[in-house]
């Protein structure tokens, strides 16, 4: 009698994480158990870990910009196909329309595409649909008038190590907070409030464009501020301000944000004084939980180097510089913060942008490297502008199923 051999589920998925991500794509159909073990989302991040040799990565990102029509996916892993989006599906109302992102968390996109009110001329509204590209799926989801109809209001929040199976939307529209349940398959009123500026909580928002971060979306205030809704509880509150800004003030350091984002379970954020713009030095905080509630410096960013080599001596530089706040006196702006592992986040990178390009930082080593290049010609009004982080959607593969 022939005993067949059986192992725990942990070794199986450990000397499956080793496979080249080619070899990995086969392996998932051998059984069930391969199948289930390679859906989780923590082992695509051991898998991605291991295929750049431990340094945190990120498969690619999409730059998004509707208003200068750009659309692309940019990939930084060999071996990992680029996401094809073509499976969503085009109807007689958005035939002439193009599929923006616009939220990506943990492998899933929110997506959406204009479409012609019939009956309405110069009347538009979208269809909104959540996607995952490595399994083809999608569905449509039916967005409430007013709950971020126009697509720039909606985020999407999704955390597969503590609700695999759920996903929700956030929609910030004039008069509250709903929130959309993949579960249930429709919307809540979380948050109401009165839709005039002068009583609005979001009066003075950095940008429609928040960050899923421990159960809750964060959004950055002109003030400086955080505001943050936690998505469970409704309940909406101001998140404490870095050391530097409640011993200066905001006003006098002349301090704004120009980043916010999250990456190993952590929020980080970038900001600077006009000073520190001017230099191109800056720190990267973070913040671990909300235990503590306090910021550290993770990162301290010395781009003197690319100030040096970019020199906007001409017109169309000058006229970047002063194109939004976020922006360096020398055209450049932060894009993406991805942490390194254990405490101290060693071998993290940050995405940062200038006209025409986007580079990479390494803050061990300090080296910088370019990995994307627009290929418009000088002459186009795109080339006048330099990306900025609400146009930037880091993405990493995930095998879950909506």
């Amino acid at each position: 009698m022939v005993r067949k051999l059986t192992f725990p589920d942990e070794i199986i998925a450990n000397i499956l994480t080793r496979l080249p991500p080619k070899e990995l794509v086969r392996a998932r159909v051998v059984c069930k158990q391969w199948h289930a073990l390679t859906s989780e989302h923590l082992f695509m991040h051991t898998n991605l870990l291991r295929t750049n040799a431990g340094h945190p990565v990120i498969a690619g990102f999409f730059l998004n910009d509707e208003i200068h029509e750009t659309f692309s996916y940019n990939p930084l892993l060999r071996g990992y196909s680029s996401p094809d989006l073509s499976f969503i599906p085009t109807t007689a109302d958005t035939s002439n329309s193009e599929t923006y992102v616009t939220s990506s968390c943990h492998g899933l996109l929110l997506c959406r595409r204009r479409r012609r009110i019939d009956g309405e001329l110069g009347v538009y509204r979208a269809r909104h649909y959540v996607c995952n590209p490595e399994t083809m799926e999608f569905f449509e989801v039916d967005v409430p008038a007013g709950a971020g109809g126009a697509g720039q209001y909606l985020n999407l929040a999704y955390d597969p190590l503590k609700s695999r199976h759920q996903y929700r939307i956030v929609a910030r529209g004039h008069d509250g907070i709903r929130v959309y349940s993949s579960r249930t398959r429709s919307w809540r009123t979380a948050v109401r409030y009165d839709g005039r500026c002068r009583r609005s909580p979001f009066a003075g928002l950095r940008h429609p464009r928040g960050v899923f971060w421990n159960g809750s979306l964060v959004w950055a205030m002109l003030s400086p501020r955080l505001l943050r809704f936690a998505i469970d509880s409704g309940e909406l509150s101001e998140m404490p301000l870095p050391p530097r800004l409640r011993s200066e003030g905001w006003f006098h350091a002349g301090w704004v944000y120009a980043y916010v984002g999250e990456s190993g379970g952590r929020l980080q954020v970038i900001g600077y004084t006009d000073e520190e713009r001017r230099a191109a030095c800056f720190d990267v905080l973070e913040m671990r939980d909300d235990e503590e509630g306090e910021w550290t410096v993770l990162y301290r960013v010395d781009l003197t180097r690319v100030k040096e080599l970019y020199d906007p001596g001409d017109d169309d530089g000058a006229r970047v510089a002063r194109v939004t706040l976020e922006h360096f006196s020398w055209g450049g702006a932060p894009l993406h913060v991805v942490r390194g592992p254990g405490e101290a986040g060693r071998h993290g990178v940050l995405f940062f942008s200038v006209p025409g390009k986007i580079a990479c930082y390494d803050a061990e080593s300090r080296a910088v490297s370019v990995v994307w290049q627009d290929t418009a010609t000088t002459s186009s009004p795109k080339q006048l502008l330099s990306y900025t982080w609400f146009n930037f959607y880091a993405y990493t593969p995930s095998f879950l199923r909506l």
